[in-house]
């Protein structure tokens, strides 16, 4: 069984083998780079070598290596280098590696290339850059495929010269040595005919640079003269002349508008025309290898100077020289252009745009918001005014009917009183009936007249005006004769009142009626609130800084939940024993309002069943002064209004 599995996964491995295979070999030819090699006929010092392998870089993909050869020209005359360039290529192409494509860079590099055909042999070949005539037939006569031609755009050039400058002015050609320039020299010559209301003149940069051609640069009018300069590669004196120094001494001398055939050109005063842009002859010449090597493409093709120069301008000498943007030629590229603020910040502009939308959104909600809020505010105030007043008219129409009450029951009081006088001295007094009925009419006369004042002292502190009449009197005193006052109805209870005081008598500025109300109206509390037998404390204890006015029963006592509520206006405690008693709920709170008048507090200590203690303190060293000092008797009458809820 064994040897069967064995035989059986043999088998499997064969066609696993395969199908791997035929995946690695269609992978590795999807992704399979085409291998090209560059010839610069320069150095990578020279000035047009970063703009061509630039080009080259940019239009081909990643699956394009590129690699790169320099002729050095100057080197190039001397045999021994150019045998050992030579074998270079001839060993790269021969034997180090097969190359999909060449592209040759400038002049001298295709005339090695037409010299050495045989190296480059079933190879695409395309150039870049090429001005020689004679080569460029040659080439086009051999295996090589096709390239782009380098030309200054003479007659563009004084094509747009004659549009900007349409008047009599004198057009310069700068230019390089006759006989290597002679062909663009005549082609500049040849508009004369074209252009008649230009006078035209060539000025030849020398071998070598002296006064004489200087002197000839500083004489240029810039009222009077336009300039073409047709830029020398390089000027054989006795230090050769590159590209950037020469424009710097032309630039130097000139101040003149200056229109060039070179790109490299525009960055000091030259206004720019039609350029020589090695970067978009590098650009075409590597799209054309690129579809001889995709595309299959093998005709040959030769990309002239009209398509390869470009349209470029210098922005800052457009302005100094008033040249309108409108009258140059469509696509021209024009550089150190202020980039527009929104162009330049575009990638801001959105988030910063939605940033302030959303911040004036807030706004406007808070504005609504706050609008709103203020009318609700002035609805609230308008509600507010409306309550008070209401509360106002509450108050006074409390405190009024109030007054009208106590009128009439007042004049009952009385009536009772006197009745009672005449009945002790007639024979009815004997009468218990008669006296018991007299006793219940003046004992609710008393209940009314309490509750009449409660509720007229309530108004008043309500509505803010109610104020003390102060006397100097003998607090210690004062209040043993109305505690005393109160021991007859606290024995009718079958309760015991013991009066205490640490000192024997103390002079204090107070309202003597509102003293004994707070008095009275605690006996009567704690007489209410406690059974049978039990004692009640009244104590007085005063030091330095405070008069304290203490009293105490043993009775039911308060819930600890419930002792904030009991000096609230109209509060009772809902419970069995103190529903049996008597009362308004506005009692402690009178009370706490008379205190406070009297810039002292109340306080209350207390627990269910075990009974309480109720804590006045006063101020001794008072603000509370008046001229008056007259000593202030109890009260019984008061004592029977304040403790008329103590009996049935």
């Amino acid at each position: 069984m064994l040897n069967k599995v064995k035989n059986n996964f043999r088998y499997l491995i064969l066609p696993a083998l395969i199908v791997l295979f035929c995946l690695n070999t269609t992978n590795t030819n999807a992704i399979s780079t085409k291998n090209v090699l560059f010839i610069s006929s320069y150095s990578p010092s020279f000035i047009t070598f970063d703009d061509q392998l630039n080009g080259i870089c940019d239009s081909i993909d990643s699956n394009y290596e590129v690699q790169i050869e320099y002729m050095d020209i100057k080197k190039f005359n001397d045999e021994e280098f150019r045998k050992n360039f030579y074998n270079l290529i001839k060993f790269k192409t021969k034997n180090y590696r097969k190359y999909d494509g060449i592209i040759l860079g400038d002049d001298a590099a295709l005339d090695f290339a037409l010299n050495n055909l045989e190296l480059f042999k079933n190879t695409a070949v395309v150039f870049l850059g090429i001005s020689d005539e004679d080569n460029i037939k040659r080439a086009m006569e051999s295996n090589i495929n096709g390239g782009v031609i380098e030309k200054p755009s003479i007659s563009e050039n004084l094509n747009l010269i004659h549009n900007l400058f349409n008047e009599n002015k004198n057009l310069i050609l700068i230019s390089g040595d006759e006989s290597k320039y002679k062909k663009e020299i005549d082609e500049f010559y040849s508009f004369k005919s074209k252009y008649k209301n230009f006078n035209y003149k060539n000025i030849v940069i020398p071998n070598k640079i002296d006064e004489s051609f200087l002197s000839k640069l500083s004489n240029i009018d810039k009222n009077k003269d336009v300039v073409l300069y047709l830029h020398p590669y390089i000027i054989n004196s006795p230090k050769d002349l590159y590209i950037y120094e020469s424009v710097e001494i032309i630039s130097k001398y000139i101040d003149a508008p200056m229109f060039t055939t070179l790109n490299y050109n525009l960055y000091d005063n030259m206004i720019g025309g039609k350029v020589v842009s090695h970067y978009e002859q590098s650009t075409l010449a590597s799209k054309l290898l690129k579809s001889i090597l995709d595309d299959k493409v093998n005709t040959k093709q030769l990309i002239t100077s009209d398509e390869a120069n470009v349209w470029c301008f210098n922005y800052d000498n457009l302005v100094k020289y008033n040249i309108p943007k409108n009258k140059l030629p469509k696509n021209s590229i024009i550089i150190n252009k202020p980039i527009p603020f929104f162009e330049k910040h575009k990638e801001l502009i959105f988030p910063v745009t939605l940033t302030l939308i959303g911040l004036v959104c807030i706004i406007i909600a808070l504005l609504i918001h706050a609008h709103k809020t203020s009318k609700h505010k002035d609805e609230l105030n308008k509600s507010k005014k409306i309550a008070e007043d209401a509360n106002i008219a509450k108050s006074n129409f409390i405190a009024n009917i109030s007054h009208e009450l106590r009128t009439p029951v007042t004049v009952i009081s009385s009536a009772n009183q006197l009745l009672s006088i005449l009945l002790s001295k007639e024979t009815l007094h004997n009468d218990d009936k008669i006296l018991s009925n007299l006793n219940i009419i003046s004992q609710n006369s008393n209940r009314l007249i309490r509750l009449i004042n409660n509720v007229i002292d309530v108004a008043k502190f309500d509505c803010g005006f109610y104020n003390l009449k102060l006397k100097n009197i003998d607090i210690i005193s004062f209040i043993e004769n109305t505690a005393l006052s109160v021991i007859p109805y606290a024995k009718s209870k079958k309760l015991n009142i013991i009066f205490d005081t640490n000192v024997e008598e103390l002079n204090m500025c107070v309202d003597p009626e509102k003293i004994e109300r707070i008095v009275l109206n605690l006996l009567s509390n704690a007489i209410k609130f406690s059974s049978e037998g039990e004692n009640i404390f009244a104590t007085i204890i005063a030091d330095e800084n405070n008069f304290n006015f203490i009293v105490q029963d043993n009775g039911v006592g308060i819930d600890e939940a419930n002792l904030n509520k009991i000096f609230e206006k109209f509060t009772q405690i809902d419970s069995v024993f103190t529903r049996q008693n008597e009362g308004s709920g506005i009692g402690l709170s009178i009370v706490k309002s008379f205190v406070k008048l009297h810039q002292g507090t109340i306080s209350v200590n207390s627990k269910l069943g075990e009974g309480s203690s109720f804590i006045v303190s006063l101020p001794i060293n008072s603000t509370l002064t008046t001229g008056d000092d007259l000593e202030i008797p109890s009260n019984l009458d008061g004592a029977s209004i304040e403790l008329s809820d103590i009996f049935k």
